[in-house]
């Protein structure tokens, strides 16, 4: 059999081929796409690889992360037969704070000009200094002129008072450096380093919702997140150390079952409705051990399992949602999605406790995704894939990690200027 010969990443146009990277605690995902003359997607390289070293969004080893990170990337690239030198990576930790800031300055009846914009992103620098926090977003929620909010573009308007609202998204910047560090020695470039809910939100939800208000929950492997998108934004954040990973030690504690082996179980056979049919039956699986015995598990005693767990995670997202003040812009809708969402009766457990309508959220399936990775288990990576190419609406720090002091924030806020100059 001939090698395997590589396309070159020069020959294709400069932006005809992107990459993404989720690197979870339980699996990294690598997707390659490229694209037409139309600006439309399609998946040539996919990959995925357990992961090690990373443990609730915290590296626990680098090495370890590295290796698992080379050997997904090669598998996409594989596939693709392209190299790939810059890819978005993204990232989701507990760390993460999300911040909205309203400026206010004198307009005097004058025009709102750029001299008037550049007035209040000197007071926003002067206002918000992160210290020892990194950026990852400045996202703008909406601006006002004498009172009157709902203003997309305050270009050429009179009024006597500009008010400029953003979302500003940040995290621990070290915790950041270590991410840079690892993919920096996997032999990647960091092009875009994005919030992962922020990108799934992005993806899955519809505009309606967005504007309207919803609540996005995100249950991964060891951690879950909460957002909550109102007037085509995103307004709120947060994660939580609680994720599928504690059903599938239950499982393993309590039926003496492997780790693998109780992964499979949830997976296959983990319900939280006992009123199903299927309630009764019985399902077999090798115990823990070289013996070759096999246990013998109810399904209604693996719902009594799983399900105080999911309660558990709901319960404590509810609490979050009410803490943040904004349950009353929620418009009676919640989107659920990742690997434990999948769960038959996870939609329905999550509309009585959050006490609001829910759905499943699933990425809209792009050309030539391979069959295994259309769940929602792998939204994540989908939404990461598609996020440089849809109307994202916000200003990312690309190509670099910077620290953030007062000078470096000015610096994305001229970005913001620019971005706002050349949009409206």
């Amino acid at each position: 059999m001939s090698k395997l010969k590589w396309l070159n990443y020069s020959s294709f146009s400069k932006n005809s081929i992107i990459a993404a990277l989720d690197i979870g605690s339980s699996k990294v995902c690598c997707l390659i796409g490229k694209l037409d003359n139309q600006n439309n997607l399609s998946i040539i390289g996919a990959g995925f690889y357990e992961s090690k070293g990373l443990v609730s969004g915290i590296i626990t080893d680098m090495k370890a992360l590295e290796t698992a990170i080379r050997n997904c990337v090669a598998s996409a690239e594989k596939m693709a037969a392209v190299r790939v030198k810059k890819i978005t990576i993204g990232f989701s930790s507990v760390n993460v704070e999300i911040e909205n800031l309203n400026i206010e300055i004198d307009l005097k009846g004058s025009i709102v000009s750029q001299r008037d914009l550049d007035r209040a992103y000197n007071f926003l620098s002067e206002k918000h200094i992160p210290g020892s926090r990194s950026i990852l977003h400045i996202i703008p929620v909406q601006y006002s002129i004498d009172g009157n909010k709902g203003v997309k573009s305050p270009l050429g308007m009179f009024g006597d008072k500009l008010g400029v609202e953003i979302s500003i998204i940040s995290a621990d910047q070290n915790i950041l450096k270590n991410f840079e560090n690892v993919v920096k020695q996997s032999d990647l470039e960091i092009d875009n380093l994005i919030y992962t809910p922020y990108a799934i939100g992005l993806s899955l939800l519809s505009e309606e919702e967005k504007e309207l208000g919803v609540a996005l929950v995100d249950i991964g492997s060891t951690l879950s997140s909460l957002s909550i998108f109102y007037n085509g934004t995103i307004l709120f954040t947060k994660i939580i150390p609680l994720g599928g990973n504690m059903i599938t030690n239950d499982i393993s504690r309590i039926f003496s079952l492997s780790i693998v082996d109780s992964e499979r179980i949830k997976i296959i056979n983990g319900q939280l409705i006992e009123e199903l049919e299927n309630s009764l039956s019985i399902i077999e699986v090798d115990a823990l051990g070289n013996d070759n015995d096999s246990v013998e598990i109810m399904r209604k005693d693996l719902i009594a399992v799983i399900k105080p767990r999911v309660n558990e995670i709901i319960n404590s997202l509810k609490e979050h949602i009410l803490e943040s003040g904004y349950n009353h812009l929620i418009a009676n809708r919640v989107v659920i999605t990742g690997g434990a969402s999948q769960m038959d009766g996870v939609i329905e457990i999550t509309s009585k406790i959050i006490e609001k309508r829910a759905r499943l959220g699933k990425s809209s399936v792009i050309k030539g995704i391979p069959d295994n990775m259309r769940s929602s288990s792998f939204s994540a990576i989908n939404s990461l894939l598609t996020y440089s190419i849809i109307n994202n609406n916000d200003i990312s720090v690309k190509n670099n990690i910077k620290s953030n002091n007062s000078e470096g924030l000015y610096s994305y806020l001229i970005k913001f200027k620019n971005w706002i100059l050349e949009n409206f």
